[in-house]
């Protein structure tokens, strides 16, 4: 395998290689103004070059597949483009990319201007380009959608009203996919979630778009708005529902896919091509509203992070969801007496979850938490570590992993979760956890868990709030129920840690 950096090549070095010996090349594409500018255009510009480099090398190659990378004892972000079984062509295309970031500093610059000519060229054909690698397409379009709109709107608002009239979804966060061409299907994105037609295999989507979610372990759910609050309701978890996001991508379905539907009547009485966009966004609410009045089917996975909801028409994947603290529940509870059972089963879980926590040792107990972090579909299994044997000197880490970005535009997160094994019937307090501050700033973490066998006290979770808030960490806390609750989803770690189920309790 060769390794080339085309941020720090000259055009002279690509003379010298002997591709032929290579059946893989990982070529490092930088992206040098994210985390150095505050000009959404910038780093915009940065991407467009990478999604053009990365296409065209691919284009001389059989496979080709792309990561992030961040080059240690550096603050820079790249790419890492793995191209196997590259062609005798690859040469021409690496002097392009070369040339591309050296920009004409060999004196070549007619040359540079050409090549550079090409990426504008390839920007004004994006849209129906047959992308190989939309990730970076994606991301391009999230920090264009998200950030360089923003400073288009004051500096050419002319040109960003054209973009809008152009591309009425992308008011609303949302625009095409580029993972639409591998799907057969036009796909839309936002930073908050996914839309595309219902006639889309719901695995299939989380297959090729490199998701953890499975259709056969989401569960069965349906939503309760009230006091305007929207929740969703399962077997054993109560989560908030996103209802605003979910709007957002009704309003979207309506500009993009529902007008699109041949032989809808209401799509053959609306003349999109004419109307003012006001008059497409007041068509797109209405429908909107009435749309997320019928949800026909309803899925969460059992971790609450994703929320599929199907509106008869479309699939919408909803991401910003959370599963409410116990504590949480019992105050709907005690206000909405008249909603008293679907709470109440959600409050206690079933006596056939308990787990005999007192048979498992401190290093059992942080290995049983590790599969669950591994297991779960947030977190980047090939990013997690155990750091020693229990109580040992580890800096307050028992497991360090990386989340999984779940939208486009969205960085890796690293998280650090302690783990406390307690086999008496005391709740964990505060009083357990010391230098949680320190220890999270000191490891740069960008999220926080507790996992525990016991209850958590509250003024245990008064104090996480307040670290964490302040320090703006997301956190994912596992005391005994939520840890019930995921070994009751997973047959195998259950039987792992704690034998085989009585095969006359139901499940």
């Amino acid at each position: 395998m060769l390794e080339l950096d085309l941020g720090t090549m000259e055009v002279e070095d690509i003379f010298d290689l002997d591709i032929r010996a290579f059946d893989v090349l990982k070529i490092y594409i930088p992206l040098d103004s994210i985390g150095f500018t505050n000009s959404y255009v910038d780093i915009c510009d940065d991407y467009l070059e990478a999604i053009w480099v990365g296409e065209r090398l691919a284009s001389e190659a059989k496979i080709a597949n792309v990561v992030y990378y961040y080059p240690l004892g550096t603050h820079k972000t790249q790419l890492c483009l793995t191209i196997h079984e590259p062609n005798v062509n690859i040469k021409i295309a690496l002097e392009e990319c070369v040339t591309l970031y050296f920009r004409g500093d060999d004196g070549n610059s007619a040359f540079y201007q050409s090549v550079r000519d090409k990426v504008l060229d390839f920007e004004l054909e994006l849209e129906s380009y047959p992308i190989r690698l939309p990730e970076i397409a994606d991301d391009y379009y999230a920090n264009l959608i998200w950030g360089a709109y923003d400073e288009m709107s004051s500096e050419s608002p002319d040109l960003y009203q054209d973009e809008l009239k152009k591309y009425p979804e992308r008011e609303f966060g949302y625009w095409r996919s580029s993972f639409s061409n591998k799907l057969n299907n036009n796909c839309y994105i936002s930073k908050e979630g996914w839309l595309f037609p219902g006639d889309l295999n719901l695995n299939h989507f989380f297959e090729i778009t490199g998701q953890k979610y499975r259709t056969e372990t989401l569960l069965p759910a349906e939503i309760l708005i009230t006091n305007d609050t929207s929740y969703v309701m399962a077997e054993g978890l109560i989560a908030y529902f996103p209802m605003k996001q979910y709007i957002n991508s009704m309003i979207c379905s309506s500009f993009v896919i529902f007008a699109d539907v041949e032989g809808d009547e209401e799509s053959e009485e609306y003349d999109w091509s004419d109307r003012h966009i006001s008059d497409k966004k007041m068509f797109a609410l209405e429908h909107a509203y009435t749309s997320s009045q019928s949800i026909n089917k309803c899925m969460i996975d059992p971790n609450g992070t994703m929320i599929a909801a199907y509106d008869g028409k479309c699939w919408h994947l909803l991401y910003d969801t959370k599963i409410l603290s116990i504590d949480a529940i019992k105050k709907i509870y005690d206000k909405f007496k008249t909603i008293s059972l679907s709470f109440a089963n959600n409050i206690t879980l079933p006596d056939n979850i308990t787990c005999k926590w007192d048979s498992l040792s401190d290093e059992l107990f942080e290995q049983l938490c590790y599969d669950v972090i591994y297991t779960h579909p947030r977190f980047n299994s090939d990013t997690i570590r155990k750091y020693g044997k229990s109580r040992s000197r580890d800096g307050g880490r028992d497991i360090e992993v990386y989340d999984i970005p779940r939208i486009a535009g969205e960085m890796p997160r690293k998280w650090i979760f302690q783990c406390k094994l307690i086999t008496n019937s005391k709740s964990l307090s505060a009083t357990r956890l010391v230098d949680v501050g320190d220890m999270l700033e000191h490891y740069n973490a960008q999220g926080f868990g507790v996992m525990t066998s016991a209850p958590i006290d509250a003024t245990l979770y008064d104090k996480l709030d307040a670290i964490c808030s302040k320090r703006r960490i997301e956190q994912m806390n596992f005391s005994v129920l939520e840890l019930e609750r995921a070994l009751h989803y997973d047959d195998i770690l259950r039987c792992r840690y704690f034998g085989k189920k009585d095969k006359k309790q139901p499940r």
